[in-house]
């Protein structure tokens, strides 16, 4: 499996590589016919992540010329900031039949994110029907199921034959977005089950839908978030969920490809927030797209807050100047141990945001956590404290110096272990995303704290 993937890999980037290599020896020989007929058979997505790589001027140069269908599924594909760049230069009429091609719910997130200032005229310029469905979706929140949403899915009715349902199949497939599902609609619109579109072809013609549904259904909310609607798919196996009102009213399904961008728009996001980067629709995108600026404005507040959070760590120095001075020793090991209690306090983090994620772990699980991670910090301190004896010793320290270092990874690996649980439970808590202020906090608390662990063990161990 992992061999397969590598190699599936490796040509994907080849493919990007080619045809980057393909387009910027045409733009600079200004010979772009040969290149635009590549194009036209290329993947929109392999069409994107070339044009985000290039300048602005030269995205206009590729992307003009390519028919309109392609360029819809292009721009779907498209980076935020290169989507902004490339519909802010064409007019409200090219826009809107670009938009009209695309999936509504495909529509409303271009409109919401990349030309909300112009909405309004897109919309009035948009075929009427579209444009109803676009604002209906627009209603919802953003990052809603709501708006991921697709109101063009298979409705079935309970007294239909497995034959009937098959012949309905045939004739509305070009009009739904997806067919794996197929959904079982009383007159009223309520939702009363799902059944395969493999169950209805493999049973017998004259065999009714009703028989063969299932009515023991998992769905969403209009206003639940896309984590958790990405959750839900992902914990049953789903390819499609359905959005209901109260009463089952159906209004659309969330086919599994859209939760599969959440997904990796979810992880992205976390990762950046673990790192003490705010995403926003700024950092998380393709490097080369991203304006510098805009790249320090969202980096700079958490630098600046941290440097100011680790100057505790000179202060605490400071604090034990005289100590240090009398036993210069005691310096040596302090990189050796704010490190261990980093890694040990971001190993932690690590886990409890997964378990929260997840579900695995709730708010109420504090205590719990607590007294597990205290014990799995104590026992490897235990571990770590007793290879730091041994190593100070053949660094030629004391006994009660290697002692001090030895009980200060002790100290420091279940501390940092406590901490690194307490403070995703309590950011959770109080409906703060974990992963934006664990990391960072973490490595800063551990730092501060854990150097004055050891300098007070110091002061206690060796009398000074």
């Amino acid at each position: 499996m992992s061999t397969r993937r590598s190699r599936s890999e490796a040509t994907r980037i080849t493919t990007y590589e080619k045809l980057e290599q393909q387009v910027r020896v045409a733009l600079a020989a200004n010979n772009l016919e040969s290149v635009r007929a590549r194009l036209a058979k290329e993947h929109p997505a392999t069409i994107a992540a070339v044009l985000d790589r290039l300048d602005h001027p030269k995205r206009h140069l590729i992307f003009d010329p390519l028919p309109v269908e392609l360029k819809a599924k292009v721009v779907d594909e498209l980076s935020i900031q290169a989507t902004r760049e490339m519909l802010d230069d064409l007019p409200i009429a090219k826009i809107a039949r670009l938009l009209d091609r695309l999936p509504m719910d495909e529509a409303a997130e271009v409109l919401a994110e990349d030309v909300p200032h112009r909405k309004k005229e897109l919309l009035a310029a948009m075929r009427p029907k579209n444009a109803a469905e676009v604002r209906l979706l627009l209603q919802y929140p953003e990052h809603s199921a709501g708006r991921m949403m697709t109101e063009k899915f298979a409705r079935l009715k309970p007294d239909m034959t497995a034959g009937e349902a098959i012949a309905y199949v045939r004739k509305v497939h070009s009009k739904v977005e997806t067919l794996t599902d197929l959904y079982v609609l009383d007159p009223a619109g309520r939702l009363m089950g799902v059944v395969s579109l493999r169950e209805v072809v493999v049973a017998p013609a004259r065999r009714r839908i009703n028989n063969l549904m299932n009515s023991d259904l998992v769905t969403v909310a209009p206003e639940t978030d896309r984590e958790e609607v990405a959750r839900l798919v992902s914990h049953y196996d789903y390819l499609a969920i359905p959005v209901v009102l109260p009463g089952r009213k159906m209004l659309g399904v969330i086919p599994v490809d859209d939760v599969i961008d959440v997904l990796v728009a979810e992880g992205t996001e976390d990762i950046l927030r673990f790192g003490g980067l705010e995403g926003g629709g700024v950092i998380d995108q393709p490097y080369f797209t991203i304006p510098l600026m805009a790249v320090i404005r969202r980096r700079v507040g958490w630098l600046l807050l941290l440097f100011v959070a680790e100057t505790f760590t000179g202060t605490v120095l400071r604090s034990f100047e005289e100590e240090l001075a009398s036993v210069v020793a005691l310096s040596f090991f302090i990189p050796l141990l704010i490190g261990t209690g980093g890694n040990t306090g971001a190993q932690t983090v690590s886990t409890l945001i997964r378990g929260l994620a997840l579900r695995e772990v709730r708010s109420r699980d504090l205590w719990r956590v607590i007294r597990r991670e205290l014990l799995g910090g104590l026992l490897i301190g235990l571990i770590l404290g007793g290879v730091a004896y041994g190593r100070a010793l053949l660094w030629k320290s004391s006994p009660p110096l290697a002692l001090t270092v030895g009980l200060a990874i002790v100290a420091i690996c279940t501390w940092a272990n406590a901490i690194g649980a307490l403070v995703p439970l309590i950011a959770h808590r109080v409906r703060i995303d974990p992963a934006v202020v664990s990391a960072p906090l973490i490595t800063t608390l551990v730092d501060a704290t854990g150097l004055a662990i050891y300098l007070l063990i110091a002061k206690t161990v060796l009398g000074i």
